[in-house]
């Protein structure tokens, strides 16, 4: 019996889609500071949320001072060197390379808007903090790079379970930054957008750079989580919009307890929506570009389907 013929060739997906979505990711980024940075309104809102962060904010930010004073520059010094060695060690190089990118990219990108490009008037006339620009939130861009690095090299039957855990730990570091005041919810969701539009630009150059590869499994269905993540964030972004929608009219001068309450509902809401919504995008684009499991792979031979070796992972 002669040998089966290797399985042909095709190329992975394109990159428009992973491009595309990073487009669209930074023009959110841009809309956003436009929207609570530069307008009126926008201030209101966010001036309105930040009082609302106040209530209860005693119970947990001792804990949230914990989590955030684990943010350095040896924290992402170190997850540079883990992305690369994950990939290192699962014959990954480009997907490790990708991912050390994203996650510099990701933090210096954020420092360039919040010190060089982004400015902030304070329209309000409150004073202090309010004429500082504070996006996008260094602190939060710290851990939202970190999941996105670690998505880019983790093996494909971890991902749907990082994402999950990861977009948890990243909304826990973003409501951090709200409940001791140290970021308005504009400045999280700018981190976050900045750190997806940075995984996403790497899907794009791996995809690019191992263009040509064995058979993919097209039939292949990212399964519930990114489903189940992007559904979240519409909800999120949703219940957001609603929120703002009913305290559009309020005055941070005399605004009361539930104005306040709903607004910073609202910047929750909008955090977690952005997050799962962003996160479930680049799972969902991740697992349209890995190859055909091993038990699946298979080569038509007289109708008989034979299976085929395939490189390891």
């Amino acid at each position: 019996m002669t040998q089966p013929p290797p399985p042909p060739a095709r190329e992975l997906p394109g990159v428009g889609s992973p491009l595309a979505a990073a487009t669209l990711t930074a023009v959110l980024v841009v809309l956003i500071w436009w929207a609570f940075v530069t307008r009126y309104r926008g201030q209101v809102l966010e001036a309105l949320a930040m009082q609302g962060s106040h209530i209860g904010a005693w119970r947990i930010d001792a804990q949230a001072d914990q989590l955030l004073s684990t943010v350095s520059v040896p924290m992402v010094a170190a997850i540079l060197l883990t992305v690369l060695v994950i990939g290192i060690v699962r014959g990954r190089w480009v997907a490790g390379l990708a991912a050390a990118a994203a996650v510099g990219g990701a933090n210096v990108t954020t420092q360039i808007l919040k010190y060089r490009v982004f400015d902030r008037d304070d329209l309000l006339d409150l004073g202090g903090w309010n004429s500082t620009n504070t996006l996008p939130s260094g602190h939060t861009t710290v851990a939202a790079a970190a999941l996105v690095g670690l998505l880019l090299v983790v093996p494909p039957a971890l991902r749907s379970l990082t994402t999950v855990v990861g977009t948890l730990a990243v909304c826990a570091y973003g409501l951090a930054t709200l409940v001791n005041q140290w970021h308005r919810p504009s400045d999280v969701l700018a981190a976050i957008l900045v750190s997806c539009a940075w995984g996403y630009l790497a899907v794009a150059a791996i995809r690019l750079a191992e263009r040509h590869g064995r058979l993919r499994d097209v039939r292949h269905s990212p399964g519930a989580a990114s489903v189940l993540l992007v559904a979240l964030g519409i909800c999120g972004v949703t219940l957001a919009i609603a929120a703002g929608y009913i305290v559009w009219d309020g005055n941070p001068n005399n605004a009361d307890r539930m104005t306040g309450l709903i607004a910073y509902a609202g910047g929750v809401s909008a955090l977690i929506g952005v997050c799962a919504g962003g996160m479930g995008t680049l799972l969902r684009l991740l697992d349209a570009t890995r190859p055909l499991p091993r038990a699946r792979e298979r080569v038509e031979l007289g109708g008989i389907s034979v299976p085929q070796p395939s490189p390891p992972a």
